[in-house]
């Protein structure tokens, strides 16, 4: 999300996502622009213009091309904006919850504290 002055809304903003890059301009004035981490898929990826707390957001959804738990974005661009160190855990915690649910149909693993070798996906059984 991305904070803009209250008097803008969404015929104000520019944003171009194609599947390597973004970038986004408000009134004629680049916010931010790069390329992203990994690619993404384009057609289902959406952003909106948002109130919250009085201020207007701009809240961008990216869907990843490459949804395996190896892929955790470190960043959102490969030169800048990386993830806070603890949001990362708790993406890749998150990420390894999803995975043994998938792979365990009819467990409900998402209470469950995930602890140990859990970077890169978590352990892999043979």
């Amino acid at each position: 999300s991305s904070g803009i002055n209250a008097e803008y809304g969404g015929k104000d903003v520019n944003l171009k996502i194609l599947p390597n890059s973004i970038s986004c301009t408000v009134h004629k004035k680049e916010i931010f622009a790069g390329k992203l981490y990994q690619s993404i898929v384009c057609d289902e990826s959406t952003w909106t213009v948002e109130d919250e707390d009085g201020q207007r957001m701009i809240r961008i959804f990216l869907v990843k091309s490459n949804k395996t738990p190896k892929s955790c974005w470190t960043s959102l661009f490969i030169d800048g904006c990386a993830a806070d160190v603890l949001t990362l855990d708790e993406m890749q915690k998150k990420i390894v919850q999803e995975r043994y649910t998938r792979e365990n149909p009819g467990f409900d693993f998402s209470q469950a504290e995930v602890t140990g070798n859990y970077q890169d996906g978590g352990p892999q059984f043979p």
